[in-house]
């Protein structure tokens, strides 16, 4: 194989890889969700919309195994009585979802979809009291649409999640597709003149 087109082929593996970029939501300013629960947040990649949520405020002394795992300011919780389903919906691609989470005395559960609703992982934990762990939790798979959690328990109805980091997988877009097209070709028109 010419030196010239192992050069581009390689190029072609390095700029055609998709890449990713990372989308925080701590819910305490508008550019990191604070305005999600009335309308849906719109980002660089695509807009993040909420669905049976409300803020909570992390307090001294409130969940301290929350607050020791990072959590402060606003939070974002699931409302109604159990088993009422918060929901963060995506209409963009995510590889993986990285949270922490709270609690009182009840479970939770917190699980991923793709856009045809199909669970691709989950974490459970019986008991969010005092002493456990509250994260942080990685969860992944291909193509993410949903991230949704509850308490099933019937006490407290408090589950609540904070620096939610979404990881997207992002496209080259098409210009710098172009521009790799425009590369490929220089080296067959110079090979071409010889």
């Amino acid at each position: 194989m010419k030196a010239w087109m192992t050069t581009a082929l390689v190029s072609l593996s390095l700029t055609g890889s998709v890449s990713a970029a990372v989308i925080t939501l701590d819910f305490d300013s508008a550019a990191t969700g604070s305005g999600i629960v009335a309308a849906p947040l719109v980002t660089a990649l695509g807009t993040i919309t909420a669905t049976n949520v409300e803020f909570w405020t992390v307090a001294s002394g409130n969940d301290p195994d929350f607050i020791a795992a990072g959590a402060s300011g606003n939070t974002i919780d699931f409302t109604g009585t159990s088993p009422t389903v918060a929901r963060l919906s995506f209409d963009f691609d995510v590889s993986s979802i990285r949270l922490i989470y709270g609690g009182n005395d009840g479970d939770i559960t917190i699980r991923i979809r793709d856009g045809a609703n199909n669970l691709l992982d989950s974490f459970y934990q019986a008991n969010t009291g005092s002493a456990q762990p509250a994260g942080p939790i990685t969860l992944s798979g291909a193509g993410i649409r949903s991230l949704e959690w509850f308490e099933s328990a019937a006490n407290n109805q408090f589950a609540p999640l904070d620096n939610v980091e979404i990881t997207a997988s992002v496209v080259p877009e098409p210009a710098t597709l172009a521009l790799l097209g425009l590369g490929l070709a220089g080296p067959a028109a110079a090979r071409r003149r010889r």
